[in-house]
């Protein structure tokens, strides 16, 4: 069993975290949200209805992916990639339109990439592709955008341009994280995942405890409000190698 007994709800238009550590479950989740994966039990519900009771087409149309794997897009520029998300609207061998090209060069400037349009995807580094990624989903223009840790190779300054604006698209957005901090800045509600299992769910304040983060990513840490946005920014403490080494002498 990956994950058992999880139960929550999405308000639209919200910004949703997934927090856990390595092998909690979290792209698991999100795989049974984007119907790579259907669950042997229970039910996922987009808008109310069976997400496995929605046409393909007409769920491409509502929900773009973005993952922390960045797949091979052999010999297309950043232009053709950003362009395939227009794929679920238009079908795959329609020609865009004028509005439809100016959508596409407005999203590949949203996340700076607007000097290599012509340039092979293949060629970029790993966190420009993220970003061309997150361009074709803007161009998808779905109504939820899942994200499986989509800061995961991008440097700080465009961990934080890539979470605000996708956060300003004013869609529901449902994103997994590594970096507690940035969650804690964008989202409005939380999920914490333990061994499989949703061990707590709420807002920032209410989710970041030092209760939370030692008992599920076993550290210590000092939690204060952050100056700027005003929820919980967490300082962590050192010195995990010497206490490991410290136990190993007391077994000695």
């Amino acid at each position: 069993m990956i994950l058992d007994d999880i139960s929550f709800s999405v308000k639209k238009g919200s910004f949703t975290g997934i927090l856990g550590p390595n092998g909690a479950g979290k792209s698991s989740l999100l795989r049974c949200l984007y119907r790579y994966v259907k669950p042997e039990q229970g039910v996922v519900k987009f808008n109310y209805q069976d997400i496995w009771q929605i046409k393909p087409s007409d769920f491409a149309k509502n929900v773009a992916v973005v993952l922390q794997e960045t797949p091979s897009h052999f010999n297309l520029t950043v232009h053709d990639v950003v362009a395939l998300g227009l794929i679920p609207h238009k079908g795959i061998f329609a020609r865009a339109n004028k509005t439809d090209d100016e959508k596409i060069v407005q999203a590949i400037k949203q996340v700076g990439l607007l000097h290599k349009t012509q340039q092979n995807f293949e060629h970029l580094s790993g966190g420009e592709k993220q970003r061309a990624l997150i361009a074709r989903a803007i161009v998808q223009s779905p109504s939820l955008l899942i994200m499986d840790e989509p800061t995961a190779h991008l440097d700080v300054r465009y961990q934080i341009q890539i979470m605000e604006l996708a956060k300003s698209l004013g869609i529901t957005i449902i994103a997994s994280f590594h970096d507690l901090n940035l969650a804690s800045a964008m989202c409005d509600n939380i999920l914490v995942l333990n061994q499989g299992k949703l061990v707590c769910q709420g807002s920032p304040k209410a989710v970041l405890t030092r209760e939370m983060l030692s008992d599920v990513f076993g550290v210590c840490a000092h939690i204060s409000e952050h100056h700027q946005h005003k929820v919980p920014h967490i300082s962590y403490y050192y010195g995990y190698i010497q206490n490991e080494q410290d136990k190993g002498d007391n077994h000695v």
